[in-house]
């Protein structure tokens, strides 16, 4: 996948593209429906399927104070659309004057000037242009005008536990991540949840338990984290993100977040024990980790001693050994 960083790095002898707009935070499967319809429009019309994003989401820059927790950093989000099958990504920076601009003046300089767009695929709770003044009609409207084709994609619904149905969105998956449902969470997305983060020197509490444990410095602030307890997952390692995404050795792993409450000195943090790590296995100082959240295993608490943090971590461990399919 080609990536652009800005508009003015696109290049002007465009012959025409598929295009589709939006934060694509998660790249959940409402917006990878979206994604493969574009991807069909673009096999047929011969065409290279086109992304738009932005850094950071414009919601940060329009209303900070409301900004929510992301799902993906932006390194993530890049792979998963690349999985997902577009061409060529523009990572617009987002600025308030590209924001202010009127929702037919960005469809006439951006998407027809400047992108030669044929073909715009969008969900129907698609805004655009100042103050998301334009919407998934307007743009409809636009595209007559402009001789393009809008193509809206219907809402992805999900059951919920009580038979009722509700709208998929990044917000919804966020309630989930926070409530430590990642069933809801993995069938939202179509893969578990993934952390990342740097691993950084820990205070060796785990290893004096017998349990060592690679600790994790977010890489990305912004990321939401769940609520504190202790997790089931997988974790999967390298020397940058790229490695690490498509590192093949993949390990179960019990993930703790929060503060250790038996000690008074606790600290909050994500740390991870790799369940069939060596113990002379290279040390992962610095390394970039994706841990994927699988399941909720319990909360944190204080315990009596060491010594009974320690059985409970090996209960843990053994729990979560059944839990994870084999991989």
């Amino acid at each position: 996948m080609k990536i652009y960083r800005s508009l003015d790095d696109y290049p002007r002898d465009s012959k025409g593209s598929v295009l589709t707009i939006g934060n694509f935070d998660g790249v959940h499967l409402g917006h990878q429906e979206i994604i493969s319809r574009a991807r069909r429009l673009a096999d047929r019309e011969g065409l290279p399927l086109v992304g738009m994003t932005f850094d950071p989401a414009p919601v940060r820059i329009l209303k900070p104070q409301q900004s929510p927790e992301i799902l993906t950093p932006l390194g993530i989000k890049v792979k998963l659309l690349a999985e997902q099958g577009v061409d060529e990504l523009i990572i617009i920076p987002t600025t308030g004057e590209f924001l202010a601009l009127d929702p037919a003046r960005f469809v006439e300089e951006v998407l027809v000037t400047r992108l030669q767009v044929k073909h715009v695929v969008e969900g129907p709770t698609f805004n655009f242009g100042s103050r998301r003044s334009g919407t998934a009609e307007s743009l409809e409207d636009l595209s007559q005008r402009y001789h393009f084709q809008a193509h809206l994609t219907p809402a992805r619904t999900l059951v919920l536990e009580d038979g009722s149905t509700a709208t998929l969105s990044s917000t919804l998956i966020r309630e989930w991540i926070k409530a430590g449902r990642f069933g809801k969470v993995r069938e939202s997305l179509g893969r578990d949840y993934g952390l990342v983060g740097r691993v950084v020197s820990g205070r060796g509490v785990g290893r004096a338990l017998g349990y060592p444990t690679a600790n994790l410095e977010p890489v990305d602030r912004e990321q939401l984290v769940p609520n504190d307890g202790v997790f089931a997952g997988y974790a999967q390692w390298g020397g940058d993100l790229e490695q690490a995404w498509n590192c093949s050795e993949r390990q179960g792993a019990a993930i703790s977040i929060g503060e250790c409450e038996t000690f008074a000195d606790g600290q909050w943090q994500i740390e991870a024990y790799l369940l069939d790590y060596p113990p002379d296995g290279p040390d992962m100082h610095e390394q970039i980790m994706v841990l994927w959240l699988r399941e909720y295993i319990r909360e944190q608490r204080a315990f009596a001693s060491a010594e009974e943090l320690g059985r409970m971590i090996g209960q843990d461990c053994e729990k979560i050994r059944q839990l994870l399919p084999k991989t």
